[in-house]
Order: structure tokens, then C-alpha cells, then sequence
């Protein structure tokens, strides 16, 4: 069988510094506690797996939708693995295009973050990462209630962009993503894609040579 490892790393990586504006106090003080409520969720979370489903739509000449199966695996802190029981090679680009997903406790730390939005239910934060690279800005929209983020949009410096929306499942008292669906807009790859988690395992373990490169 034809099994391929997909690292979350530059599916839907996380530097244009935002005109000239700083958060004021009272903004700042309101994003670092939203994103300390964010780190505290799944706070007894220590690894878990999925069974995964991929459909993906190209928009190319010849309108290929490939559907990719698999197992996505997470172990803390924020080690990610999807690995695919089959590839066909039209899907290879899905690979480069798909963001990391850091954890919240990280973003202080790697990205200048400002208020974009916010109302009674979502809060909307603009991430500029503090190293540059291939980013410009990551938009996260957060869910007040719980302090689980709903959507995600990566916008890159060459105008292109990554967006997408989850759902949520509690599952033995944690949030877990059941699916996602969204757009890749790049300069070389283009897509529709919609993913479905489900048969989901709790703190179970995990060997890390399921997070090694090869």
C-alpha cells in the first residue's frame, strides 16, 4: 500500500506589519486574555487520532477532485501528522499549501497580533508574523463562548490566500475539529477542499516516528 505522511507545515506558513498601528492598552490586555482562555482549552488533551477524509477540488483545465483518506494524529504540544493511505500524484501540491496550526500559547510570541474585529459572539485577530517569510497576515476569527477558533484566513505576499472555516465536536470533554472546508487561491494551485474528521481516540499513545520527515 502507497502510504504517504502529510506534515501541517507550509493543508490549508502561518509579513506586512500592520500601517503604522499599535494596539491600544485595553485592546492588548483584552487579545492576551482571550488567548490565555484559548490556551486553556483541552487543557487535559495529551494526544489523540482521527480517521480522515480529503476531497478536494482543482480548478484546473481538467477539473480533477481527488479523495484522499487517512489518520490525522496530534500529541502535545503541537506535534501534527496526517498520513494518507493513498496519493494520487495530481494531489502532491496539497502538501506545500496546508498551514501549521500553532498553539495559541505561541502566537505572542511569533506574530504581532491587533484587534480586527469584534462583537458579542467572535473576536477577529490580525497576526503578522514577527520573522517574515511567505505570510503577510493570518486572520483568526474566535468563537467568545468557548475560545475555540472558527476560521482561518492566510494571506500571502504574493496575493495569494488560504482560508477556511471549522466545527467543532466535544469529545470526552474536549473541543476537536469534525470538519473543515475552505479555498487555496495561490499563483500555482487552486482548490475547494473539505475535510472530515471522525472515530476519534483520546490520549492515546503515539510513537513520534509518526511526526518524522520521510
Amino acid at each position: 500500500m502507497n502510504r504517504k505522511k502529510f506534515f501541517l507545515a507550509p493543508v490549508f506558513v502561518l509579513t506586512a506589519l500592520l500601517a503604522g498601528a499599535s494596539a491600544a492598552p485595553a485592546q492588548t490586555s483584552a487579545i492576551d486574555g482571550l488567548i490565555k482562555r484559548m490556551s486553556q482549552v483541552n487543557s487535559g488533551l495529551q494526544s489523540y487520532t482521527a480517521t480522515t477524509h480529503v476531497d478536494v477540488t482543482l480548478h484546473t483545465l481538467l477539473g480533477l477532485a481527488p479523495a484522499l483518506d487517512g489518520t490525522y494524529y496530534y500529541k502535545q504540544p503541537d506535534k501534527q501528522a496526517i498520513v494518507f493511505d493513498t496519493v494520487p500524484a495530481v494531489a502532491q501540491a496539497f502538501q506545500r499549501v496546508y498551514p501549521k496550526f500553532d498553539p495559541p500559547s505561541r502566537w505572542p510570541a511569533d506574530y504581532k497580533i491587533a484587534l480586527l474585529s469584534s462583537d458579542a459572539s467572535t473576536t477577529t485577530l490580525r497576526m503578522v508574523p514577527k520573522n517574515g517569510g511567505r505570510v503577510a497576515h493570518l486572520d483568526v476569527k474566535i468563537d467568545n463562548a468557548n475560545a475555540t477558533p472558527t476560521s482561518y484566513t492566510w494571506t500571502y505576499t504574493d496575493g495569494g490566500y488560504v482560508t477556511f472555516d471549522q466545527q467543532y465536536a466535544q469529545i470526552g470533554g474536549n473541543y476537536l475539529v469534525k470538519s473543515q472546508s475552505g479555498k487555496v487561491e495561490l499563483p500555482s494551485y487552486k482548490a475547494d477542499v473539505v475535510t472530515s474528521f471522525s472515530n476519534f481516540k483520546v490520549n492515546v499513545p503515539i510513537p513520534d516516528k509518526v511526526f518524522e520527515g520521510g
